[in-house]
């Protein structure tokens, strides 16, 4: 693991929507359903180029049984090495582990702007809006 991961990128930052998926779901007869459960499950991807490291992190939420939406938000960001890249050899490093251990300082905003957006979103509905913690959901994360 490396301990303080920002110290080999520089301090800025391209941080991008990749993509949202909204898919509304009428439920004909909500009468019988008693038993509502929602999954939030967080994804890192991130990949080593020359430059630096591309990272996307996803938030799909799914309701069981299914009913009212599913949706899915990526944000994307691009990070640059600094003059340290030369201390690790980055192609043998699972790097979206090490992000999703010691990254807080990219998967932080990336998070804040995909639980903004899961509000804003959910507000359309109709209902109160859905607030989540703009924070990684580690136990059921799967980095890839």
């Amino acid at each position: 693991m490396i301990a303080n991961l920002v110290e080999y990128f520089r301090p800025e930052q391209e941080i991008y929507l990749d993509s949202i998926i909204y898919k509304r779901i009428d439920v004909t007869n909500d009468n019988e359903i008693r038993d509502i459960a929602l999954t939030c499950q967080d994804n890192v991807k991130a990949s080593v180029n020359e430059n630096g490291v591309k990272v996307i992190l996803t938030r799909n939420l799914v309701f069981s049984p299914e009913m009212m939406f599913n949706l899915s938000i990526s944000f994307g960001a691009n990070l640059r090495f600094n003059e340290r890249r030369s201390e690790h050899d980055w192609t043998k490093i699972n790097i979206a582990e090490e992000l999703i251990k010691n990254g807080d300082f990219i998967t932080a905003p990336l998070m804040s702007r995909v639980s903004l957006l899961i509000g804003q979103i959910t507000s359309s509905y109709g209902q109160q809006p859905l607030m989540l913690n703009p924070f990684l959901v580690k136990s059921e994360l799967r980095p890839n």
